[in-house]
C-alpha cells in the first residue's frame, strides 16, 4: 500500500500505526505537502499537486492507496474528489487525533470512504458506524 501524505510529515511510528490500522503493509509514503496560494483557484492547484505523485492512469486505478488529507477542509474535499476521479472510487483516509500528553497528532483509524458510501446507499439513512467492543460508539 502507498500512503499519499498531504499532511504533516509522518514519523516511522505513524507509518507503523497506519499499517496496523489498515491491516496492510505500507510500501512507500509519497509526501505531497500542500502550499496553496490564496489568490489562485484551488482546483488546479490540487490537480497539480496530485500530478506530482507521478502515477500513470493505470497506477491510479490499481495501486492500493490510503490518503492523509491536508488540513484545509476545501482542499481535503478536492483531494478526495480528484483521487476518486482518478481511481474510479473514493479512497481510504487516515483520521488523526491529538494525543493528550504530547499534543502530537497520531493516526487513530483508517476509514474506507468507499465502504461508507456503499453502506449509506444500502441503508438509505446514511452511514451507521460499526459497534465497538463495548457496544457503544
Amino acid at each position: 500500500m502507498i500512503v499519499l501524505n498531504f499532511a504533516e510529515p509522518l514519523t516511522q511510528e505513524a507509518v507503523s500505526a497506519i499499517s496496523a490500522l489498515s491491516g496492510r503493509t505500507v510500501r512507500r509514503v509519497v509526501n505531497l505537502p500542500p502550499k496553496f496560494a490564496d489568490n489562485l483557484p484551488l482546483v488546479p492547484q490540487v490537480r497539480t499537486l496530485l500530478d506530482q505523485a507521478g502515477f500513470s492512469k493505470r497506477e491510479w486505478e490499481t495501486t492500493s492507496l490510503v490518503v492523509c488529507l491536508p488540513n484545509d477542509p476545501a482542499a481535503a474535499a478536492l483531494v478526495v474528489a480528484e483521487v476518486a476521479g482518478r481511481r474510479g472510487r473514493t479512497p481510504s483516509i487516515v483520521r488523526f487525533i491529538q494525543d493528550g500528553p504530547t499534543g502530537k497528532k497520531e493516526p487513530s483509524e483508517v476509514i474506507s470512504l468507499h465502504e461508507v458510501r456503499r453502506e449509506a446507499r444500502q441503508s438509505g439513512k446514511g452511514w451507521i458506524p460499526p459497534a465497538t467492543k463495548n457496544g457503544g460508539f
